[in-house]
């Protein structure tokens, strides 16, 4: 597996998702990155959401939230990438969602059918840290802040990193 992020074959886009859980506010943040085969920064968004969830149930609202989120920007085909292998695990339908998560796995199964093309896949948290930066900066905000067609400034150094690696590719 590869530590880097790997952009998708045209016409998809990669969406990573991230949670970060907030225990002295009994709140959650999520991250989303959607990017396009080039490795272009398409939109991103951070969420806090006051909902006292443990990580498992996190990551698993922050693919939920991220599957709301793409379909609003419009994308249609779709890689969506996590770093939480019983969320993929239970996307992929590898395990029986665990109890916590189960309602939410089948609300994004039956969400499946808006899109023309899905796929998941299972990342190293490394290549996933703009998602993650993302999450955590859910903490100091509100409700939600989303940038279209823009890096925002926490993640422009990561998505610099990755473009540097492309071009050297």
């Amino acid at each position: 597996m590869d530590p880097r992020w790997v952009p998708p074959s045209p016409p998809w886009y990669k969406v990573n998702v991230d949670a970060a859980v907030f225990d002295q506010l009994n709140s959650v943040g999520v991250g989303v990155l959607i990017r396009d085969h080039e490795g272009s920064v398409v939109a991103t968004m951070s969420k806090h959401l006051p909902l006292p969830l443990g990580p498992l149930e996190a990551e698993g609202k922050a693919m939920d939230e991220a599957f709301t989120f793409a379909w609003d920007i419009g994308v249609r085909d779709v890689v969506f990438e996590t770093d939480s292998r019983t969320v993929f695990d239970a996307l992929t339908r590898t395990i029986t969602p665990p109890i916590a998560i189960a309602n939410l796995i089948d609300g994004i199964h039956q969400k499946l059918h808006f899109f023309r093309a899905t796929c998941f896949l299972h990342v190293l948290r490394y290549s996933n840290k703009p998602a993650h930066t993302l999450a955590r900066y859910a903490k100091g905000i509100n409700n939600f802040v989303s940038w279209i067609e823009e890096n925002p400034p926490i993640i422009e150094s990561f998505v610099i990193q990755d473009d540097m690696y492309l071009s050297s590719s």
